[in-house]
């Protein structure tokens, strides 16, 4: 009988909790939304009520009526209107201008089948103000649900490219709920606490992140520079040595992208359908051009999230293989020192292992023979084990493969052969630790359930090999990231049509 899998508490308390505030809102907004308060009128005089009034166009709708308070030496006017049944008014609240000139405010009232009132220009309605508190516990719910489960696949080793969707969300989750935070300090006006103003701050959230977490990426983009100067001295000036230098162009050219797209164009004075064609337009392209940034940010710093904590993970000293994957070799067919990094971090690994728990791990050397290459990758991990002190019959081949994907792929292959149930072989792979990450990744498109060992290399290497793994992984996901910027271009279509609503 199948065991059933323990779901994490999270998974049945943080989406009912979510439920709670959605139902509580729910209910609080039908209750006070019965109602309709607006304030309408200021004034640092004695209001006179013989020339104050309120006209209701169609009072089967709603009743309306209005109070004037005083406060802090300023005269104040609310006009409040009743449910009475279902419809539309026009609601006219009259009164003297401070030059004693008669002057209305109207207002369109609209009622609903559940007996609430809103505003038909604006969509205000009583009862709104528990929606920013609510969408920021649901915010911060959903941040601690993104948290938890990204915390849970990083402890259990279960990296993959989920995981850097998983922390994207979550650091565009959290910027949201600090810019949103930020916003409610600086106003302290509850009034501003609209339906219409918690549609604007979460529209302009995607543009305010990148001006949030600029300090970051400057940060990120001088130290990629100065890993690349580094890494020019000492091993030489090549394009491959510059991508550090080339991802910091692109974090610099993509902020004066978004300085050049928010541009103000000035539209006015002009008429005609074009000119509000192009007015909207641009406004598309501005937030398309903030929002896109936004999304390969969170990308490129969840990234380097997953990819650090994937090198921090040890695997439990139970293995039976250890996959080496290959890299170049020496002219004379001995491995590189990156290489042999990879080697010894696995033959580290299997002594520590063995010390532990008495169980030795087969080692599998990956790697085929490219045309350079007097002999196979494969072959000349094989002698430096063997010197090393690791017995011939601990040692099995995997001598075809020509990249990272049949590294993996043909390696399980051998490991079927070799123990005649794949599905019960517990694997470990042994790579520099810029790569471990994307080792991980294409070992879950395989389906293979494998876990990573962590070669160092040199601190300059590290940063310039991230950015390439990235720009890998960014290319094997292209039809993806594809969609999702066709999406994102979509809602800012949308945003902009909600504006104007």
């Amino acid at each position: 009988m199948t065991k059933l899998k323990k779901v994490p508490k999270r998974y049945i308390i943080i989406p009912a909790l979510v439920f709670l505030i959605l139902l509580g809102s729910f209910f609080y907004i039908m209750i006070a939304a019965r109602t309709y308060t607006k304030l309408v009128y200021v004034s640092d005089t004695p209001i006179d009520s013989k020339t104050t009034y309120v006209t209701v166009e169609n009072p089967d709708v709603v009743t309306a009526d209005y109070e004037c308070v005083q406060q802090n030496d300023f005269y104040y006017c609310y006009l409040k209107a009743e449910y009475a049944g279902l419809g539309k008014t026009e609601v006219v609240f009259h009164y003297q201008d401070e030059n004693d000139k008669p002057s209305e405010s109207i207002s369109v009232l609209e009622t609903t089948v559940l007996g609430t009132i809103d505003e038909d220009a604006t969509m205000n309605f009583n009862g709104q103000e528990i929606l920013f508190p609510a969408f920021i516990l649901i915010v911060l719910l959903t941040s601690l649900f993104f948290l938890g489960t990204l915390v849970g696949k990083i402890r259990k080793g279960e990296f993959s490219y989920s995981m850097v969707a998983l922390g994207g969300v979550l650091l565009y989750l959290l910027g949201m709920m600090f810019i949103m935070l930020g916003y409610s300090l600086i106003s302290f006006d509850s009034l501003s606490f609209t339906f219409s103003n918690l549609r604007t701050m979460i529209i302009a959230t995607g543009m305010f992140f990148p001006i949030l977490t600029s300090p970051v990426l400057f940060i990120l983009a001088v130290a990629l520079s100065i890993s690349n100067i580094w890494l020019v001295r000492h091993e030489g000036f090549r394009l491959m040595n510059l991508l550090g230098i080339l991802l910091s162009l692109v974090i610099f050219a993509g902020y004066v992208a978004m300085i050049i797209s928010s541009l103000k164009t000035d539209y006015s004075g002009k008429e005609g359908d074009i000119f509000n064609l192009l007015e909207n337009f641009h406004l598309v392209i501005t937030i398309f051009v903030f929002y896109a940034f936004s999304y390969m940010e969170c990308m490129l710093l969840s990234t380097m999230l997953c990819a650090v904590t994937s090198t921090l993970y040890i695997p439990p000293h139970d293995r039976d293989y250890i996959i080496i994957l290959g890299c170049a070799i020496r002219s004379d067919g001995s491995p590189t020192p990156l290489l042999r990094g990879r080697i010894d971090r696995a033959i580290a690994f299997e002594r520590e292992q063995f010390s532990d728990t008495g169980k030795h791990a087969v080692f599998v050397p990956s790697g085929g023979q490219g045309s350079d290459e007097v002999i196979s990758e494969a072959e000349s991990m094989k002698r430096y084990l063997l010197e090393q002190g690791v017995p011939e019959e601990q040692i099995i081949l995997e001598d075809k493969s020509v990249n990272t994907l049949q590294n993996m792929s043909f390696s399980e292959k051998v490991i079927g052969r070799d123990c005649g149930d794949i599905e019960k072989a517990k694997i470990a792979f042994s790579t520099t630790n810029y790569h471990v990450f994307r080792g991980y990744t294409l070992a879950k498109k395989l389906g293979m359930k494998v876990l990573g060992l962590s070669a160092k290399t040199k601190p300059y290497f590290y940063p310039n090999a991230f950015v390439r793994e990235f720009i890998g992984l960014l290319y094997e996901q292209k039809w993806r990231h594809l969609l999702l910027l066709a999406l994102i271009a979509l809602m800012c279509v949308v945003f902009v049509i909600l504006s104007y609503l």
